[in-house]
């Protein structure tokens, strides 16, 4: 029997790269689906099933995973609140023609090329109350400085600025891209109207950037909800819980607690509600 080679030869091509998405990505995610209906524990090598009790208490029961999903959500609308607007105000100064743009444009990316956990570190010094810089140049500016990791009120504010910090380049490099594809012709005529850059910027630039504006917002969104490298970093959750987001409560109940089922099945919660905020935005964004 001869095999045809037209038919079964793109398969033979395409196996290692399927073989190495199922190893690295299916495989994990059937495994947590598995451990997620279990109540496992190995700290006391307990791994008995219990169905859907994991996630009858994760939503019903567990008010600090409810508190931290309320602190994710505070966190992801502060810091994309920050971002979008300082990513936008970028992007347009550096749509313009100026000297050394490209260097402006490299210097940009360095914040997103750095690991985040070390320069998380880096932060977490110059968050320090007694000799940080941050702190001097606020007290230098306004005469005091609060203690920005260790007060409630502040340490939230403390990760947006340093999130900010790095991830405002990425949304302005996406609209920077979208700004140098806008056609001339619509300013040409609006110019020729006599409208002004804000008329511009109004009634051209926005509608015309809003898709690639709300897909840059997805992007963001979806990799605030899973912060966890300046936690780590910085805050270590803290002061008290203050900072402490899902991402980090699931590490805590994994791998400080070892409840692995229950840890499973949070996991598999967050993955759900991020598919279906991402799918219904999507949906949204391809009517525009």
């Amino acid at each position: 029997m001869k095999l045809n080679k037209e038919r079964y030869m793109p398969w033979l091509l395409v196996l290692p790269a399927l073989i190495i998405v199922f190893g690295f990505t299916l495989y994990p995610l059937f495994h947590a689906v598995y451990f997620s209906t279990r109540n496992t524990d190995l700290k006391t090598n307990i791994d008995d099933f219990i169905g859907v009790d994991n996630y009858r208490y994760a939503l019903n029961y567990d008010s600090t995973l409810a508190d931290s999903v309320i602190k994710t959500l505070m966190f992801a609308i502060g810091s994309l609140s920050i971002q979008m607007p300082l990513g936008l105000g970028i992007a347009l100064l550096l749509n313009r023609e100026i000297k050394g743009q490209r260097v402006f444009r490299a210097i940009i990316t360095l914040p997103l090329v750095a690991a985040p956990i070390a320069i998380g570190q880096v932060w977490r010094y110059m968050y320090h109350y007694e000799f940080g810089v941050i702190k001097y140049a606020v007290s230098l500016l306004f005469g005091t400085s609060p203690n920005w990791t260790a007060d409630p009120n502040w340490a939230m504010v403390s990760i947006m600025i340093y999130d900010s910090w790095q991830w405002a380049p990425f949304v302005a490099l996406i609209l920077l891209a979208g700004l140098q594809s806008l056609p001339p012709e619509p300013y040409e005529s609006a110019t020729i109207y006599g409208a002004s850059a804000l008329q511009k910027f109004r009634y051209i630039t926005l509608p015309k950037m809003r898709p690639l504006i709300t897909l840059a917002a997805i992007f963001r969104i979806i990799d605030l909800l899973k912060t966890y490298d300046p936690i780590a970093a910085i805050t270590w959750g803290g002061p008290g819980r203050a900072t402490e987001l899902i991402s980090y409560y699931l590490y805590r109940v994994g791998f400080y607690y070892f409840w692995i089922g229950y840890a499973s099945a949070i996991s598999l919660l967050f993955l759900y509600a991020v598919i279906i905020f991402t799918t219904v935005t999507l949906q949204r964004i391809a009517r525009l």
